[in-house]
C-alpha cells in the first residue's frame, strides 16, 4: 500500500532503515503506531487517527537517536545532538530545542524559504513551485548555483528529507499532520496558520529560530522605511489612490482583500482600497456582471498558466471590463505571482513594483 505523504499525494515507501530510525524503546504501542503509519495511505483518515492516538498516548515518550547523540521527547521535537548548543523556540506545536547555529535547514513552506534566504541562510532543501517545477521566480537568483534539493510540494518523502541530513526543519500548516514524524528526523519548528498576511510575524519567528532576531528586525525596519519613502514620493496622491488587486482564473475573477499578503502591504503603505476589497477577508470572487467591484484608480492583475492568460485576453475585449475607470485610464498592470504571497523578499519585490507603476 502507498506510504504516508507530507502533502496530498502518496510518496515512495521509506526503506527499512528509515523505519528503524524511529526508536520504539521496546514500547509495543509505538511499534504498532510506526507500522500503521507506514502501512496506511495518508487519505485513510481512520488509520491516521489510530496511528496518532497510539503514537502520542501509548507509552508517553517517543525518541530518536542520531549519530550516537542522545535524543529527547518527540512531542517537544527537541532531537538534536548533545554536543551542539541549543536554544528553546516556542511555536504553535510547543517548545523545540534547536541548534544555536543551524547549518542544514530544510524549508517546507514558501514563507520559510523566503525568510531564511532573506536572513542570509541557504537551505539544503526546499519546496519547488508545483506549476513550474522550479523554485519561485523571485528567489531563483539567490538559489542559482547552490546545491539545494528540490522537494515536491505534494509528494515529499521522509526518506528524501532524511537524506539531506537536516539539523533544522521549518514548516507551515501543510506539515502539521506529520510534525511528530518530522521531529524524529530533526528539530522542527512550525510557522502556524496557512496564508501569508502575517508574514512579518513568521519572519520574526524564523529569525529567532536561526539565531538572527536582530537581522529579522532590521529587515522589517527596512521594509517600513521603504514604504515611508514611497508615500513621500507619492505626495498628495497617496491618500487618494485606490488600489485594486485582481487574479484572473480560467473561469472566475478573484479580488484580494485586506487579510492577504498584498492587502497588508498596501495597508502598511497607507494606500486605499476599493470598497469591495476593503474588508478583513483574504479574497472574494465576483461574476462578470459585478466586474465593477474590481475597479480602482489602478488595477494590478495576476494570472497563472496559459488558460488564465487566455481568460484575461478574452476579458480585455469584454464591454463591462472596458468600462472600468482604471482600464479607460490605461492603469492596468500585470504583475508576477509574488504579489499574492510569501515573505520579505516578495514584499520588497512588490514595493519595487509600486514605485515603478505609481510614482511618476
Amino acid at each position: 500500500m502507498p506510504a504516508p505523504t507530507i502533502g496530498s499525494a502518496p510518496v515512495p515507501a521509506p526503506t527499512i532503515a528509515t523505519v528503524n530510525r524511529a526508536t520504539t524503546g521496546g514500547c509495543p504501542y509505538k511499534k504498532i503506531a510506526v507500522w500503521i503509519w507506514y502501512k496506511f495511505p495518508s487519505w485513510l483518515v481512520s488509520g491516521l487517527l489510530i496511528a496518532i492516538s497510539l503514537y502520542l498516548s501509548g507509552c508517553g515518550s517517543t525518541s530518536l537517536t542520531t549519530n550516537g547523540g542522545s535524543s529527547q521527547n518527540a512531542q517537544q521535537s527537541s532531537q538534536t545532538e548533545t554536543t551542539q548548543p541549543t536554544r528553546t523556540i516556542q511555536h504553535v506545536a510547543g517548545k523545540t530545542q534547536v541548534p544555536q547555529s543551524p547549518e542544514r535547514v530544510v524549508a517546507l513552506d514558501n514563507i520559510a524559504l523566503d525568510s531564511v534566504l532573506a536572513l542570509g541562510v541557504t537551505p539544503v532543501a526546499a519546496l519547488y513551485n508545483e506549476n513550474t517545477g522550479e523554485f519561485p521566480v523571485h528567489l531563483r537568483d539567490r538559489l542559482q548555483g547552490k546545491d539545494v534539493t528540490k522537494l515536491s510540494p505534494t509528494q515529499q518523502s521522509i526518506e528524501q528529507i532524511t537524506a539531506v541530513k537536516p539539523d533544522l526543519i521549518v514548516g507551515g500548516k501543510n506539515v502539521e499532520p506529520v510534525y511528530d514524524l518530522l521531529s524524529q528526523v530533526a528539530p522542527t519548528v512550525l510557522l502556524g496558520k496557512s496564508g501569508s498576511s502575517n508574514w512579518k510575524d513568521k519572519l520574526q519567528l524564523v529569525g529567532k529560530t536561526l539565531g538572527k532576531p536582530e537581522a529579522a528586525d532590521q529587515l522589517l525596519q527596512d521594509y517600513r522605511d521603504r514604504l515611508a519613502n514611497l508615500r513621500e514620493q507619492l505626495g498628495g496622491k497617496a491618500d487618494k489612490l485606490e488600489i485594486s488587486v485582481v487574479r484572473i482564473f480560467p473561469d472566475r475573477v478573484r479580488l484580494y482583500q485586506k487579510d492577504s499578503f498584498i492587502g497588508r502591504i498596501l495597508e502598511d503603505a497607507g494606500l486605499s482600497r476599493p470598497t469591495a476589497q476593503n474588508k478583513d477577508r483574504l479574497w472574494s470572487e465576483v461574476s462578470r456582471e459585478n466586474l465593477d467591484a474590481a475597479d480602482g484608480d489602478v488595477i494590478f492583475v495576476w494570472t497563472l498558466g496559459d488558460e488564465a492568460e487566455s481568460a484575461l485576453q478574452k476579458l480585455q475585449s469584454d464591454r463591462l471590463w472596458s468600462q472600468l475607470d482604471a482600464v479607460q485610464a490605461g492603469k492596468v498592470y500585470e504583475v508576477p505571482g509574488y504579489w499574492i504571497g510569501r515573505g520579505p523578499i516578495a514584499a520588497n519585490a512588490v514595493i519595487d513594483d509600486l514605485f515603478q507603476y505609481l510614482v511618476e
